[in-house]
Formats: C-alpha cells, structure tokens, sequence
C-alpha cells in the first residue's frame, strides 16, 4: 500500500503521526513522509547572507525532525521515506499524491480555539476536496470503533468496499448506519398550495418507507460485511444525514468514521457533498473521505528536494 503522510510538524500533524506509527499497515507499505515548505515569503527581503543563515538553521531543525520521523514510523514489512518539497501546501500534496500513484493520504486538521471539533484547517480542506486518492484526516491514534454512513449511493459502496478491504480495518467494529430523514425533502421545499393536500396518513406512509429502505441499505451493507469477516452492525437514525451521523459517532464512541461523497462532472468532481463536508467539519474523530474516481486537478509539480534519512 502507498500512503502518504503530510506533516508540517504542527500538534495537529501529530495525529496524523501517530496514527501512522500505530497502525498495522499491510506487508510491502511505503509511506512516503511530506514536509512542505514556505520559508520563503515574496514579500520580505532578505540580504542572501541573513536568509542563507536563517534558512540553513530551519533546514537542519526539519530534517532532524524527519529522521527521527522515519526511524519511530519504521518496522517489519513497511518503508519509510520522507522528504522535502517547497510550495504551497495543499498544492504540493496534491500533486505528490498523483505523482506517486498515492493510495491514502493521511493528514491532520488545524483545530484552533475553543470550537476546535468544529473546524478544519485549510490545508486538510484542499487536500480532502482535490487528492487524487481517499483522505484520512486524523484527529487521534485510533482507528476503531468505525462508523460506516451509506445511504445506498455509489461513492458509499466504494467506502463500504474499501472497510471491507482494507487490512488494517479488518479488526476493528463497524456500526453501518443510514439516516432517515424526518421528512421528504419535496415536502420541505413545497409552497403552501402544494403541502395542504398531503394528509398525515400518506406523509406517514412515505416516511415508513423511507425509514423502511435506509434499513434495507445499513442492512445489506452489514451482512455484505459480515460474509467478508467484518465485525458489524445496523443501526438507522432520523433526521439530516450529517446529524444522524455525528450523533451514532457519539453513541458508538467511533474513533473513525468513513463517508462516501458523490462525484459528478466538472467543478462537482473536486468538491465534495454537503453531507461529506459537515461531518468532516464537525466529527470528533478521525474522518476517511472516499470520493468516487476522481482524478486530481492539473498542478505543476513543485521543485523537490531529497533528504538524507
């Protein structure tokens, strides 16, 4: 397996660190540790010898950083590489991920303040709405329980796909759970004039089987789970799907939970859904985007540098 772990040697990128070290990856994984760079400011202007000194001092605190990096991610059955590349950060992950034919990115999220579970740092955003490949955006070392959202859609099936397939996945819980929502959304959006001449008996029905169907869906799910050796379980809430989801992380207390988002032409492929998008704001724990084959975006491959580690 390929991976790529981008590290700015942040707090936050030390989840995505640890994760890594404390994940049993599958026998021949390479992971590939990247640090981006922006010493370089257009807007200040150094003499050449004050930015050499400078940039020199940085350079040798960043590549002690990395080799200590490599050597803790190091073990039976894996490589480790790490290197530097100068640019913008969310660009250059970007591109490294296609131009390595990356299989996961791994990242962590910029929290700051006292509403630090509800946001996400700009990098990891990008880097979720433009890789070429799935993205994990770490908020601890663990990856279990699993919450699996799947609401029948395509880009679920291939986050179910990916959970059942995945090793390093393969021992952990997953509660699969699809939401219900309380009402149709041609109801929530009809005038006035439309609404009055839906009784309560046929609003009921509507929802019953609406209720009715995200059982069929977390139930095929888990039992197509289950015949692959998976742990798991179903589990259906009412309300907005991003609601539901958060509060079955809750309930569950999931260390990971893993959503599909669908793709679709144009601008549409690089970014992801409403549903995607909040839980990936507002979940607690770590979150794996998996985005139906999309390719990245045309980026120019910024100049690299190889360290010694």
């Amino acid at each position: 397996m390929k991976i790529l772990l981008a590290t700015d040697g942040s707090p936050s990128a030390k989840h995505a660190e640890a994760l890594a070290a404390a994940t049993t990856w599958p026998a021949g994984t390479v992971i590939e540790v990247l640090r981006v760079d922006q010493f370089i400011d257009d807007e200040i202007d150094l003499r050449p010898q004050r930015f050499a000194a400078a940039y020199a001092a940085r350079r040798h605190e960043i590549d002690d950083r990395l080799a200590a990096l490599v050597e803790e991610l190091s073990g039976p059955g894996r490589t480790v590489h790490a290197r530097v590349i100068f640019g913008r950060p969310a660009t250059a992950i970007v591109s490294e991920a296609g131009q390595l034919g990356s299989e996961l990115v791994l990242i962590g999220s910029h929290n700051h303040g006292a509403f630090a579970s509800f946001t996400l740092g700009s990098v990891a955003a990008e880097v979720v709405d433009h890789a070429p490949c799935p993205v994990l955006v770490a908020r601890s070392s663990s990856l279990g329980p699993i919450v699996l959202g799947h609401d029948g859609s395509e880009g679920a099936k291939h986050a179910e796909e990916l959970v059942a397939t995945w090793p390093f996945l393969a021992h952990e819980t997953v509660r699969v759970v699809s939401v219900s929502p309380l009402l149709p959304p041609w109801y929530m959006t009809a005038d006035a004039g439309m609404s009055s001449g839906i009784t309560d008996e046929f609003l009921q029905e509507v929802l019953d089987e609406r209720r009715a169907r995200s059982a069929r869906v977390a139930n095929a799910a888990t039992a197509r789970l289950v015949e692959r050796g998976l742990t798991a379980s179903a589990e259906v809430r009412a309300g907005a799907s991003a609601d539901g989801l958060l509060d079955a992380i809750a309930a569950a207390h999931a260390q990971l939970i893993v959503v599909g988002s669908r793709g679709n032409t144009g601008l549409a492929r690089l970014l992801l859904g409403s549903v995607a998008r909040t839980v990936l704001y507002q979940a607690p724990c770590s979150v794996l985007i998996v985005r139906q084959s999309v390719g990245a975006p045309p980026v120019e491959k910024p100049p690299t540098a190889a360290i010694a580690v």
